[in-house]
């Protein structure tokens, strides 16, 4: 494995955040039982139920919740009835399967943030229109997937005919506060970076290549000039990897994973477990001197992390170290997947030293689907 950072403190042009981007305002799933995956994100996430919405509230076409935890807001939407919205969320869930369609950006200014994006290239999907709530308009990404820009408004819900839901709350020991990052799988890498380049102003922050023996990969990650979002991006390098397979099983790119950022791992992964989510396995072997040497002084307790499998990887040059995990594929296609994340002192990776143990996982999971 190889592994380049990229100087994001050298001289920047007067363009850096161009569409005015603030962070992750929410991402939407298409899914095929919206109550049954409300239910999940609540028992096996500890996120709470925030917003509801179906023909009922004024919302044709779909039937939808909102879930969350922090700064952290996913939309589960299923199709209802008849309409362009449920033909195509009907489309969308036969050729992907459960998955995500949008990953919302809240920017400074929504009608900048289109015109601008379009400017420089971006096919805009829908034009900017204006509600109670929010301004907004969208853009079109790699594969079916868009990125819609948002401009709220204070003191309004969440969109036109969501109902708040009373009671949810947050005080269990799963504790997440924000998306860390989101990764996308793509047929090829370069284009796609070219385009958050060119289009969002993003850096090109790290660049990373793995090869296991039996399967192997290549990432790119991009990010905000302030570092709020991050987005990895991979691509296969061997035809039985498993970005291949996802590409494969999803029909066409999309995103792998979505990694929730805690304070706390160890009580979040702990009662997540006990809730009955299953993450990836991780040998014992992992935890051998080699982990002493790679790792080096942790504040945390080895044995705990290693009853509760958490992987570990600090960064070079010792600035921090990051603690994570990741769950197994968690709908019917072995696609998406989850990562819980803590970041300590100015741990800035994404645990590259943890891929190799990450990749014999994944691997094993391929194998007994018979795809590897």
């Amino acid at each position: 494995m190889s592994t380049t950072y990229f100087d994001k403190t050298a001289a920047r042009p007067a363009t850096a955040n161009p569409l005015g981007v603030k962070g992750i305002d929410h991402i939407e799933f298409i899914v095929d039982r919206a109550d049954q995956w409300r239910d999940f994100f609540l028992e096996k996430y500890g996120m709470a139920a925030r917003f509801y919405a179906d023909e009922s509230t004024g919302v044709r076409g779909r039937r939808a919740h909102v879930v969350g935890q922090g700064r952290i807001n996913f939309i589960l939407a299923e199709p209802q009835g008849n309409g362009p919205e449920a033909d195509f969320l009907r489309w969308h869930l036969d050729r992907h399967g459960c998955g995500v369609r949008d990953v919302a950006f809240r920017v400074k200014s929504a009608a900048h943030a289109l015109d601008e994006a379009a400017r420089r290239g971006a096919r805009v999907t829908r034009p900017l229109d204006e509600h109670e709530q929010f301004i907004g308009g969208t853009i079109a990404a790699y594969g079916d997937t868009v990125h819609t820009f948002i401009e709220r408004k204070p003191h309004t819900d969440f969109a036109p005919g969501y109902r708040p839901v009373p009671g949810g709350c947050e005080d269990g020991d799963i504790n997440f506060a924000m998306i860390d990052h989101v990764v996308a799988n793509v047929e090829h890498m370069e284009p796609w970076v070219k385009y958050y380049e060119e289009i969002f102003g993003f850096d090109l922050f790290m660049h990373f290549d793995i090869n296991t023996g039996r399967s192997a990969l290549m990432s790119k990650v991009v990010s905000s000039t302030d570092g709020w979002v991050k987005m990895p991006i991979n691509e296969p390098s061997s035809a039985n990897s498993q970005i291949q397979e996802f590409l494969d099983r999803y029909n066409g790119p999309g995103v792998q994973h979505i990694a929730l950022l805690t304070p706390d791992i160890v009580s979040t992964v702990a009662e997540m477990r006990r809730m009955g989510q299953e993450f990836l396995e991780v040998p014992d072997t992992y935890y051998d001197a080699e982990f002493d040497r790679r790792v080096g002084e942790i504040e945390e307790d080895k044995e705990l992390l290693k009853r509760l499998r958490i992987l570990v990887d600090r960064d070079e040059g010792d600035d921090g170290y990051l603690l994570q995990l990741f769950t197994k594929c968690v709908f019917a296609r072995p696609t998406l997947f989850f990562e819980v994340i803590q970041r300590r002192g100015r741990a800035r990776g994404f645990g590259e030293g943890n891929f190799r143990a990450l990749f014999e996982a994944i691997e094993r999971e391929q194998a007994r689907r018979g795809t590897l």
